[in-house]
C-alpha cells in the first residue's frame, strides 16, 4: 500500500532532492536511485506537518542535526534496498510495524565465500 502525501510535501521534498543533487550529494555516494530518498523526506515532512513542529513554507525546516541524520539515513536505507534488490537480504514488518532486515539464503553463500560469514 502506497502514502498518499500533500501537495506541499510533495513539493518541498522535490525541493530537497534537486538541492541533493546539485550538490552532487546523490552523486558521491554513487545513489543513482532517489525512490527511498525521496519516501523518507516525504515521511519525515510529514510527521513535522502532522505534529505541527514546522510551517512547510518556511525555509527552514530540518535543524543542521536533523538534515545530517536524514542524509545518513538516505544513504543506509539506499543501500540496504540495493541489498534486498539483488536478493541479498530481505524484511518484514515486526510487531511495532518497523522493518527488520535479515540475510537470505544467497546473501550467507555469498558471505561465507568470501571468508567475512562463519
Amino acid at each position: 500500500m502506497s502514502k498518499i502525501y500533500q501537495p506541499i510535501v510533495i513539493e518541498r521534498t522535490e525541493e530537497i532532492i534537486e538541492s541533493l543533487i546539485e550538490t552532487k550529494f546523490f552523486e558521491d555516494y554513487e545513489i543513482e536511485v532517489t525512490d527511498y530518498a525521496r519516501k523518507r523526506i516525504s515521511d519525515m515532512l510529514t510527521e513535522k506537518f502532522i505534529n505541527g513542529d514546522v510551517d512547510l513554507n518556511d525555509d527552514e525546516i530540518f535543524s543542521e542535526d536533523e538534515f545530517d541524520i536524514l542524509l545518513k539515513e538516505i544513504v543506509a536505507g539506499t543501500i540496504l534496498y540495493e541489498l534486498k534488490s539483488k536478493g541479498l537480504i530481505n524484511s518484514y514488518e515486526d510487531e511495532n510495524t518497523e522493518e527488520m532486515f535479515f540475510l537470505t539464503e544467497k546473501g550467507k553463500l555469498i558471505l561465507k565465500d568470501k571468508g567475512d560469514f562463519s
